[in-house]
């Protein structure tokens, strides 16, 4: 007879939706991990919106709650597809958000209620972790590098990787976040001597984000982030109304002239989103976003300029036209108008860069730099469960 119950809900009420964004303050506080930052609750509350979050107007997605015999709330997490996965041989569920005590059979039984409701939904396997929307946000699991999280990359008790492999999950991705360093240096020197092939060939040029101009920008990142990223596991196509939304959302932090868009003969081929690492100044909020928060946030970021990290969200080289030293262009590019503009930031934390990026890494490692965090995300087939885990 198992002596530890427990109680599962799927949220449905407010007090549980309020539960399911306040239950990871709780656990990292009482744990006292001082580098965890807790997201904004907004942001949570975004992704399972259908008006905020298109992909769910061609999917769905559950999340549950997890209470232990004293009824305290020891766990969450949400399974999530969308109608593409059909198509796929096999048709994969995600799951993510999760949370929970060091508490193995309580782990357990949230993997089970998110594959069983992805059974029913006809899919053969989960990966996870993803946060539902993307592109890439809070995706993976962090496995080394427990340094306080740059903007738009998650953070998680390393116990939680033992969590998913015990319970049969395998490693099938990792990629890594590197700090890199934006003061004058030799090896900005070499990088910049990579990028001279770039600066020479007329046919190739930069151009810096412009507000007046987002929808253009947001159409010319959704053909090169359709070319590069969206046949990944987790990153759904990107439209041209998600990228308006998600132009508007940076609006308050981004630097535009951080944002960089590469072009070949006028078509677009490339770019480099970095906005400033606000983790610096949001851990403040505990997930609490109101209207003083958003002004203290505007001036701390555009005012009096507090800021003094960009956090790489995500970058893009077309396929066919890799080989030709635009990863070096880019950083490079961004590097020298940080310098002669003087904006104040000092380092660069450079996320989602893995095996499938080998031309940004070496870029990064000729920068010198420093690995910061590496994730792992993992994967399950469900015929592949043991007996004693498929009930």
């Amino acid at each position: 007879m198992e002596l530890i119950m427990y109680h599962l809900v799927e949220v449905k009420t407010r007090k549980q939706e309020d539960e399911f964004l306040r239950i990871p303050v709780m656990l990292y506080e009482v744990n006292e991990e001082t580098n965890w930052v807790s997201p904004l609750f907004s942001d949570t509350k975004a992704f399972f919106d259908p008006v905020k979050n298109p992909l769910l107007r061609d999917g769905e997605s559950c999340r549950w709650l997890l209470y232990d015999v004293n009824k305290h709330l020891i766990g969450r997490i949400a399974a999530f597809y969308w109608k593409q996965a059909e198509n796929e041989t096999p048709p994969m569920g995600y799951f993510g958000f999760f949370e929970c005590a060091d508490d193995k059979r309580g782990a357990e039984r949230l993997f089970k209620v998110a594959i069983h409701w992805l059974v029913e939904k006809g899919m053969k396997g989960m990966w996870g972790p993803f946060h539902l929307g993307g592109p890439g946000f809070f995706t993976g699991s962090l496995v080394r590098g427990f340094y306080e999280p740059a903007y738009g990359v998650p953070y998680n008790f390393s116990f939680y990787n033992d969590l998913f492999l015990n319970y049969g999950f395998r490693e099938v991705s990792k990629y890594c976040t590197y700090r890199i360093l934006l003061t004058e240096s030799n090896q900005w020197k070499f990088v910049g001597k990579q990028a001279n092939s770039f600066y020479k060939d007329a046919r190739y040029r930069i151009e810096f984000f412009d507000p007046k101009r987002c929808k253009e920008f947001s159409d010319d990142f959704v053909r090169v982030f359709n070319k590069v990223w969206a046949g990944f596991p987790g990153m759904a196509p990107m439209t041209g109304p998600r990228a308006v939304e998600r132009c508007k959302m940076l609006r308050l932090i981004r630097e535009k002239r951080t944002i960089l868009f590469l072009y070949f003969q006028d078509k677009p081929v490339g770019f480099l989103i970095t906005v400033p690492d606000i983790h610096q100044i949001i851990r403040k909020f505990k997930g609490k976003y109101n209207l003083l928060d958003r002004l203290f946030l505007w001036f701390a970021v555009k005012v009096f300029r507090k800021v003094t990290a960009l956090s790489g969200l995500i970058y893009a080289v077309d396929p066919d036209h890799r080989e030709k030293g635009l990863e070096a262009a880019l950083l490079h590019s961004l590097h020298e108008i940080v310098t002669r503009e003087k904006l104040r930031f000092s380092e660069l934390k450079m996320s989602r860069i893995g095996q499938f990026e080998p031309h940004m890494k070496k870029v990064v490692q000729q920068l010198d730099g420093k690995l910061y965090h590496q994730y792992v995300t993992y994967q399950i087939l469900f015929d592949e469960l043991p007996k004693n885990l498929e009930k």
